[in-house]
């Protein structure tokens, strides 16, 4: 049986996975029917540049999974990076105000890293549990 923290954190990425799919649904909607399409700009920029993030992310752990301190740092000055860059491009921010990338992405980066470390944790805990497990089967039947 799953834990209850590992139910309750596959049910906040589903349930904020369905809120984006609803949201971007919603200004696809006001995009073709009442030519909003300034909004759905918004929202697309902000799903290609969660895209990007994740790939981004996935290709670090790729590459520097050994090194988890150097990892989180390249990490963090990625998504500043392109925080930077989608943010010009798609006039997130106002121009003279680039530190706010900053204010942006300190607190969601480290609110999704705690959450990822929290289940990375409770994942090795797990597995930890499962060999020792096996581990006293293994003796018991010997």
């Amino acid at each position: 049986m799953r834990s209850k923290s590992k139910i309750f954190r596959e049910y906040i990425i589903s349930s904020l996975a369905v809120s984006m799919l609803i949201i971007f649904w919603v200004f696809c909607i006001d995009a073709f029917f009442y030519g909003l399409w300034r909004n759905f700009k918004v929202i697309g920029s902000i799903v290609i540049y969660a895209s990007v993030i994740c790939l981004v992310q996935i290709l670090i752990r790729l590459l520097l999974d050994n090194r988890p301190v150097i990892s989180i740092l390249a990490e963090y000055v990625v998504v500043v990076l392109l925080f930077f860059a989608f943010g010009i491009k798609f006039n997130w921010y106002f121009k003279g105000m680039e530190w706010f990338v900053f204010i942006y992405t300190i607190p969601v980066y480290a609110v999704g890293y705690l959450l990822r470390l929290v289940g990375v944790r409770k994942d090795a805990d797990y597995i930890n549990k499962k060999l020792a497990e096996r581990k006293n089967r293994e003796k018991h039947e010997s």
